[in-house]
């Protein structure tokens, strides 16, 4: 696959990164951090962005992930003269030793820095040869007069490069490198903003972070398309594969592939549910399928070590949809004390996250393979193959018929039934802190004003006070706003809440009359950020 195949819904970051450059071109330099979940796109969109620069910039990408000393010191020499002897036109050898004969005449005083880094390595002197290192793209582009990238793909890890200090080391070069841009990235979110904040403090405004969060709906339903090549799937069941993958690109990639393999092997020229069915069993639900392995892999990483056997069951528990605290350990049958660890260890691995006081899984396909996979899996005792795989199929289909039987609901019943999930949990939506009440009661009402101006809201009612919210997929006027406010007087004095459920953004006026009287607005992103939460299918327009 070319590098600009199957690159889709990253525009925004990929512009962002050549501007970077073009920037460091002319003197300024702003450094950029990619925060999202492991296999969400990062490494394609790095790959991408280094294939389109310029011949005579200089490129360093190290995959730090499990890189000893000199693995790294290896690829990181080995990919500057690699990038260097391409523009030049010389032999792009895949040994160090060749490649430094290859450059020597070129650039005489960075190989003699190079061969100073390893002698020093040889030496055993490591942090010597490290500190040597990172002051290699000064030298080069000092000597070059060309302006270096360096990508840092997972720098989260590099103090598992064993040696001391790595991350000051990493910090006083990048303070005083001005002709090198720094791109970094990490599929552990909170463990990198907290290196950021603690470890480089001194940096953490000189990083620009760029969160790279799954495709959007509109994006899924492109990539999968153009991924079928030409392969029927009607809007029904493309749209419950969007939702099922949680909008991964390489979950879509891998499964989207077994689609195209299985019409050739049958000769169908369109994807039903028994199809999807047996991609999906190919891939997740058989042991050795890719995405199948890579979360079992991860699960017996999680789980190595003592005290550490409980994360399966937390996570089975997680996934059977106890989401609070409370509720795990009592589910789990410990105090919050003695899970807490394991928690912030499942937090900073970016497995599970935290909103509010809700944990959850970001990962869609990964709660599904823990809930419908591994845990029937821990729980057999020794039954029929073929009965494991024929529940599997039928799950799955239930499955699908759920998602479709739900999309079908028209936005007021589906807002209704997400109302009625509501268990005091607390959310951040977009910055903003919610507490959600238990209601007691929702039901459909019709409201209008003197004139003549006429909703259909949700009358939802607490213990305590009684929430009007309207809910629209087109746009809800200023008039609107005004009945839903009369109405609320008319039920005075008992406590309201308003809320504005919008599928469009408001107009101006009518978004700032809202925000004056206190009314609480969310929009299409927010609402599906609350069903994800609560297991539901999203909402699309």
């Amino acid at each position: 696959m070319s590098v600009q195949q199957n690159f889709f819904g990253r525009t925004a970051i990929m512009e962002l990164l050549k501007k970077r450059v073009l920037d460091l071109k002319e003197g300024y330099r702003q450094n950029v951090a990619l925060f999202g979940n492991r296999y969400i796109g990062k490494t394609t969109i790095l790959r991408q962005f280094l294939a389109n620069l310029d011949e005579e910039i200089a490129v360093v990408y190290i995959d730090v992930e499990n890189k000893d000393f000199r693995s790294f010191l290896d690829q990181f020499v080995g990919s500057l003269l690699c990038n260097y002897s391409r523009s030049r036109k010389l032999p792009p050898y895949e040994d160090v030793a060749l490649l430094l004969e290859s450059v020597q005449e070129s650039i005489p005083h960075t190989v003699s820095v190079i061969r100073k880094i390893y002698k020093d390595y040889h030496a055993k002197k490591l942090s010597t040869s490290f500190h040597g290192l990172l002051a290699l793209p000064e030298i080069f582009t000092n000597e070059t007069g060309r302006v270096c990238v360096l990508v840092l793909d997972e720098f989260h890890r590099l103090e598992e490069v064993t040696v001391p200090n790595a991350f000051a080391h990493l910090g006083k070069k990048i303070m005083t490198q001005k002709k090198c841009l720094y791109v970094v990235t990490s599929s552990h979110p909170q463990q990198a903003k907290k290196i950021l904040l603690e470890k480089l403090s001194l940096l953490f405004g000189n990083f620009e972070m760029i969160s790279v969060d799954p495709l959007d709906p509109q994006t899924s339903r492109q990539f999968i398309e153009e991924t079928l090549q030409g392969i029927i799937i009607k809007e029904p069941l493309r749209d419950f594969l969007v939702d099922f993958t949680g909008g991964y690109p390489l979950y879509l990639h891998l499964i989207c592939n077994e689609l195209v393999s299985l019409s050739v092997l049958h000769g169908q020229d369109e994807v039903f549910i028994p199809a999807l069915a047996q991609a999906v069993e190919n891939t997740i639900f058989n042991r050795w399928g890719l995405i199948s392995r890579h979360f079992e892999l991860m699960v017996q990483e999680l789980a190595a070590g003592k005290g550490n056997q409980i994360i399966p069951a937390f996570l089975m528990s997680l996934a059977n949809d106890k989401h609070k605290a409370d509720d795990l350990c009592a589910e789990l049958g410990f105090k919050k004390n003695q899970v807490a660890g394991k928690i912030n260890r499942l937090k900073e691995e970016g497995v599970i996250f935290k909103n509010g006081n809700f944990y959850y899984f970001r990962d869609k396909l990964l709660k599904y393979w823990v809930k419908y996979i591994f845990q029937p899996r821990l729980k057999d005792m020794g039954g029929d193959p073929q009965q494991r795989r024929e529940r599997f199929h039928q799950e799955f289909q239930s499955c699908v018929e759920n998602f479709n039987a739900t999309s079908a609901k028209d936005l007021p019943l589906r807002i209704m039934e997400l109302l009625y999930c509501f268990d005091n949990e607390a959310f951040d939506l977009n910055g903003r802190k919610y507490k959600l009440p238990v209601f007691r009661e929702i039901v459909p009402w019709k409201i209008s004003n003197e004139q003549g101006q006429s909703l259909n809201v949700i009358k939802a009612l607490t213990n305590e006070d009684v929430w009007l919210i309207a809910v629209k997929g087109e746009n809800v006027s200023e008039a609107e706003v005004s009945a839903l406010l009369e109405e609320s007087r008319k039920n005075a004095p008992k406590p309201q809440r308003h809320l504005i459920i919008s599928l469009k953004t408001l107009d101006e006026n009518t978004r700032l009359k809202a925000l004056q009287e206190r009314c609480w607005i969310w929009n299409e992103d927010e609402i599906n950020t609350l069903l994800t939460l609560f297991n539901k299918p999203y909402i699309s327009r």
